[in-house]
């Protein structure tokens, strides 16, 4: 009796303390090197609107988070193999729904521009999917672009390894148009004046909402999001997220 009491004491204990280090683990997170203004990296640290916005989150949670900035599509299969929690910032489809899992609220909305050469003529600024078609769109690799351009085997995609790699095959005449988040296409404009000068906003591919995708594999997943939920609701109701998006802005 004695022995078995001295068994389940020990068993306890090893319980509690693997609930400890579980309660102080820190979770890692992958955040895009390469997409200003939401996620870069200034001095080897993450920096971004969306980077802002999911710190302020977890520390709403109480939560100790490793942001680790690396290439999407790296951060990507990352997360598919359990070694990060989730990455960000992921355009949410039909495609990707059953792949990750995803918090309530997304952590932005933003659109996804279409754009061509300046041309000394008048240029349309109302282009769509349909115009796309029989063109070569220019893409970077890994991304997303909503499931009805995704799931088109029609489109002729030139996939490139960022969206300023897209732009410079775009001047080039590589390429006929290029799909890049407008605020992203603003960013590119401002730190590359010799490539923003030579293309335009030509049209609007579709207006997602983005995500961190959570890892199904990562331990204790659905614990995790829950609580990324509660830190992100708490963000917006207070104000924060409303005083990060101004900084941004």
């Amino acid at each position: 009796g004695r022995f078995e009491v001295h068994m389940n004491c020990l068993c306890i204990g090893l319980l509690l303390l693997a609930g400890a280090a579980v309660a102080g683990e820190r979770i890692r997170i992958g955040a895009e090197d390469d997409w200003s203004p939401y996620s870069s990296v200034s001095n080897g640290k993450p920096v971004g609107f969306a980077v802002d916005v999911v710190r302020a989150a977890w520390a709403a949670a109480g939560v100790d988070v490793e942001l680790v900035p690396l290439p999407y599509a790296r951060c990507m299969k990352d997360v598919d193999r359990g070694v990060l929690a989730g990455c960000f910032d992921t355009l949410r489809d039909p495609i990707l729904e059953s792949k990750y899992r995803w918090h309530a609220q997304p952590l932005f909305r933003a659109r996804i521009g279409i754009y061509g050469r300046v041309a000394p003529d008048s240029v349309r600024t109302d282009l769509g999917l349909a115009d796309l078609r029989g063109k070569r769109i220019g893409v970077t690799h890994g991304y997303d672009y909503g499931v009805a351009f995704d799931g088109d085997p029609t489109m002729l995609r030139d996939v490139a390894p960022s969206d300023l790699s897209s732009f410079r095959k775009l001047l080039a005449g590589r390429v006929d148009y290029v799909l890049v988040f407008d605020r992203v296409a603003n960013s590119i404009a401002r730190a590359h004046p010799d490539v923003g000068r030579g293309f335009s906003l030509q049209g609007v591919l579709v207006e997602p909402d983005l995500y961190i995708s959570f890892s199904r594999a990562y331990p204790g997943i659905e614990r995790i999001v829950t609580q990324f939920d509660q830190g992100l609701a708490k963000v917006r109701s207070s104000g924060e997220y409303a005083r990060i998006e101004a900084r941004w802005r």
